[in-house]
């Protein structure tokens, strides 16, 4: 990259040290014939000549500076814009064109008036401002335009997300791998909001000393990573720590009201709380009852037992929407993978409890 930026750097140099030249010089040229009274020369011609050739060494020294000075600053300005989101520089340029559409709407009328020698500076001043001015606006807002085109992704933002299209996610929801399902599917729209205490948690939960704990972590990060890379929704990470508050259940409670967001979260508790605060509660689990594929009592299911049961003789396990599978007189078969004939099913506001009997074990 080096070996080709420098010979481009160097034309560019040469070019303005050769403008600079030119305009030294013809300078030069034009002050011989108003220096020629104080010369020593008897030939105006030759007092032109040595001050053009003054004016053309001055150049020459003027414009090798000039030309370093502009490509140095080139280079440390490109080096900062590519740090900058692209969205954020349409932005920019986009209030700025408005800013100028705006100035010379006000300017063209203005230019019919006498006195030019005092209103031109000035509205040149107004279109510099107007200009500035809608730059800095535009760059500002560069994340709510990247939501209105439908931008996906890692959403880099200064202004809040806020209103109906938006969603706070909390660690249940972000832990329950079926969100990047939905979003796959295109059924999840808006904005996604993480904060960043959430992910904290999940980060806390994926190194924790039981393996279940760890595994379920690990899933939710996992999610969190694929929501964010494969550009499935946009997702922004709310960075603001909401100030007297210490429990991550009412901090997300506080952002949702802040930002007239809905709450995402698989966690009952949670949900009861922010619907009594008249928060809008959106629930994996209900959208999974409601495309889920029916399991009914005497169905036979294959069913992996991962844990004791509450009760003496009991298992548990998990189908693979996440439904919680009681199994009696199953104890001794932890760890294996069965086959379980379902007995009956209990419907609660967290989702769907089966209750199972082995019915067949593997050899």
């Amino acid at each position: 990259m080096v070996e080709r930026d420098v010979p481009r750097e160097h034309v560019v140099v040469e070019s303005v040290r050769l403008g600079v030249v030119l305009a030294a010089t013809a300078a030069g040229y034009a002050l011989g014939e108003a220096a020629h009274d104080v010369a020593a020369f008897e030939d105006p011609s030759t007092t032109r000549l040595v001050t053009s050739m003054l004016g053309a060494l001055v150049g020459y020294l003027a414009g090798g500076l000039l030309g370093r000075t502009l490509v140095r600053g080139a280079r440390e300005a490109s080096a900062r814009l590519v740090q900058v989101p692209a969205i954020q520089l349409i932005a920019g340029a986009l209030g700025g064109a408005v800013g100028a559409l705006l100035a010379l709407a006000i300017a063209a009328p203005l230019l019919l008036l006498p006195g030019q020698r005092f209103l031109v500076p000035a509205l040149l001043l107004v279109v510099i401002a107007l200009v500035y001015a809608g730059v800095l606006l535009g760059a500002g807002r560069a994340a709510e335009l990247g939501r209105y085109v439908g931008m996906r992704g890692r959403l880099e933002v200064r202004t809040p997300s806020r209103g109906a299209g938006v969603k706070v996610v909390d660690s249940s929801a972000l832990i329950d791998a079926r969100l990047v399902d939905i979003a796959r599917a295109g059924y999840l729209e808006g904005t996604l909001v993480v904060p960043r205490p959430v992910v904290r948690e999940v980060e806390r939960i994926a190194e924790h000393a039981q393996e279940h704990r760890r595994r379920l972590g690990q899933r939710g990060l996992h999610a969190f990573h694929v929501l964010q890379d494969e550009g499935l929704i946009a997702v922004e990470v709310d960075e603001d720590e909401v100030a007297g508050i210490g429990p991550v259940d009412e901090k997300l409670v506080a952002i949702c009201q802040q930002r007239r967001a809905a709450l995402l979260t698989a966690d009952a508790p949670l949900a009861e709380i922010a619907q009594a605060r008249g928060i809008r509660v959106l629930n994996p689990h209900e959208l999974a009852e409601a495309m889920r594929a029916p399991v009914l009592p005497g169905d036979r299911v294959p069913l992996l037992l991962v844990r004791p049961g509450r009760d003496a003789g009991q298992a548990v396990g998990y189908l693979e929407d996440g439904t919680m599978v009681i199994v009696e007189e199953a104890a001794d078969h932890v760890g294996a993978e069965v086959e379980v004939d379902v007995t009956s099913i209990v419907q609660s506001r967290t989702g769907r409890l089966l209750f199972a009997t082995v019915g067949w074990v593997p050899a």
